[in-house]
């Protein structure tokens, strides 16, 4: 489901052969990022190596298809006039730093909440119930909607930080100023497509 959002929204891909590829691709160029980078034949490295090679030709059919109005097409045409256009390389760099940041981000989350709601069962009731509350106070055919998951007392509970002067002077403040993620020249790459 959210690999094929991401490819929805960078390539304009739904659900199909085309999409069910894309798929065994990105595993396969999974296991080659994971694997010791000696170029052999049957290795995972030298598989994601071919892997990859699939994508750039698929970029290039889609270079002279035209027109989709996506991310991938924005990487093709550039921007007229004050930047060169992108090497197949460099998009193909881009495309798969978007779709490992938009699915292995979402994925990883979601197992997780799965694992961790599996050994606390008490939370994991506590959830259901509240689900289950919410889903009583609307009609079988409508969706969730953003007040409903603000009402979400305990999925959105967080922990309390301990700000008492006592413990913790003032004089103990240190100045470290998070950045946003869209704050500055170094802004996450999967912040579109990621939850």
């Amino acid at each position: 489901m959210a690999l094929l959002s991401a490819l929805r929204q960078i390539a304009g891909i739904c659900a199909g052969p085309l999409s069910d590829a894309l798929e065994t691709e990105r595993y396969t160029l999974v296991l080659g990022t994971f694997s010791l980078p000696i170029n052999i034949p049957r290795t995972n490295y030298n598989k994601g190596l071919q892997a990859r090679k699939k994508l750039v030709a698929m970029v290039t059919d889609r270079r002279s298809s035209g027109c989709n109005d996506d991310i991938l097409d924005a990487l093709l045409s550039g921007n007229e006039g004050t930047r060169e256009k992108l090497s197949d390389e460099r998009i193909i760099d881009l495309l798969i730093t978007l779709i490992y940041s938009g699915y292995e981000t979402v994925s990883m989350t979601m197992m997780r909440a799965v694992k961790y709601l599996s050994d606390d069962q008490k939370a994991l009731e506590q959830i259901r119930k509240e689900q289950v509350d919410i889903r009583k106070g609307k009609a079988p055919e409508d969706a969730l909607d953003w007040n409903d998951y603000k009402s979400m007392t305990f999925t959105r509970a967080t922990s309390e930080i301990n700000y008492d002067p006592f413990l913790y002077p003032e004089s103990q403040t240190h100045g470290f100023q998070p950045l946003e993620m869209a704050d500055d020249a170094r802004m996450c790459p999967g912040k579109e497509v990621a939850l």
